[in-house]
């Protein structure tokens, strides 16, 4: 059976520490906990953890200082990082962000979503690190292509390579190449034709705390700064900045201005790739449509025949009868009229249906025309 991870969750509460036990044994992680910062610096001094779970409110050294001093410390600044807590500002959300965090849960905890949280946290975690030495991989093969130095090039090698970027993904990497040349680091998060937001970072998935301040600030201001940290919001797509020259005055105001001119370029490639995507989703709908009318013509013509022919059976049939009733000859005139008068109307509808199966013929050409 694979080892599953060792969780620490940090609460004062002992209630709430053993429903963090219970759920998470439910799942098979195993779990150590601390009714403090400072018991849990001492464990983490002597295990080794894969995600530390912590509430902000805590006594003497509170949740935010917890986190601050293991992200300071290279032996646990990789361990991924959980606030729990009732506050949901963004203010506290920044906060928590700044110091590193990757997930803010809100109480009171829904455990279900807890959990699908901490899985989600964890699986990640694993994968970036194989993305980041994929992505060392394209550095290397696409770096070549970028000769220029200056920040002008950079900008000038950017819109060369954007144009060919078909997927937000491809478009990430060469966002990342260049915001690299300019010794920047950053993520980016891009919202689709449903406004649903696809987050990328150099190291793989967009972590949620991440995610969720980026959305936030995308109803602020174009620039949004918080401490080191910029985000550059557009409609169609964020760029989070994480480490601006605040200390350089002219360096900054020059990279704001680089960065204004690059997200130009990226507005316009996204809002391409996003009517490529909603143009073949159109296709596929008016290509589904068109088989659906191609099988209901052929039927109804199919139905009509068998009309037609079950009439004229009947009204056959119906003559031997009445060889056979001794019928006056007036009472067999009355029953052939009757049934050669819904043999007219049987006719009739056909026609009608014929009209409507070239009219559903019309349409169809003029859908196969659309894809086209």
């Amino acid at each position: 059976m694979t080892q599953k991870e060792t969780i620490l969750a940090v609460d004062k509460n002992e209630e709430v520490l053993a429903l963090y036990r219970q759920h998470a044994k439910e799942q098979g992680y195993k779990t150590i906990f601390a009714h403090s910062a400072e018991e849990a610096l001492t464990m983490l001094e002597q295990v080794t953890v894969d995600l530390v779970i912590s509430e902000v409110l805590l006594p003497e050294l509170d949740g935010y200082e917890l986190c601050r001093q293991l992200k300071a410390n290279p032996q646990t600044s990789k361990i991924p990082f959980v606030f729990v807590s009732e506050m949901t500002e963004l203010e506290e959300l920044i906060v928590g962000y700044s110091l590193g965090a990757d997930e803010y849960i809100t109480k009171p905890v829904v455990y279900d979503q807890f959990i699908l949280k901490i899985q989600h946290i964890l699986r990640v975690n694993k994968k970036n690190e194989e993305v980041q030495q994929q992505l060392d991989n394209y550095y290397k093969t696409a770096m070549q292509a970028m000769t220029y130095s200056s920040e002008i090039g950079i900008i000038l090698e950017f819109y060369k390579v954007c144009i060919s970027a078909r997927s937000f993904r491809e478009l990430a990497n060469y966002i990342f190449m260049s915001v690299k040349q300019l010794d920047l680091k950053c993520s980016f998060q891009v919202y689709d034709n449903n406004n649903k937001p696809i987050g990328f970072t150099e190291q793989g998935e967009l972590p949620p705390l991440e995610m969720e301040i980026m959305s936030l600030a995308r109803g602020q201001t174009r620039f949004y700064d918080f401490g080191v940290r910029t985000i550059v919001s557009y409609e169609n797509f964020s760029l989070l900045i994480k480490n601006m020259p605040i200390d350089d005055t002219d360096k900054y105001g020059r990279l704001k201005d680089i960065l204004g001119t690059l997200c130009d370029a990226i507005s316009s490639r996204v809002d391409y790739i996003l009517a490529n995507d909603s143009l073949m989703q159109k296709q596929e709908v008016v290509e589904s449509v068109s088989i659906t009318m191609m099988d209901v013509d052929s039927s109804f013509k199919k139905l009509q025949k068998q009309n037609v022919a079950a009439i004229e059976d009947m009204l056959e049939e119906l003559e031997e009868a009445l060889l056979i009733l001794g019928l006056t000859e007036h009472q067999e005139e009355n029953i052939l009229s009757i049934a050669q008068n819904c043999l007219a109307k049987t006719h009739q509808a056909f026609y009608q249906g014929v009209e409507i199966n070239s009219k559903l013929e019309e349409l169809h050409k003029r859908l196969v025309t659309i894809i086209d």
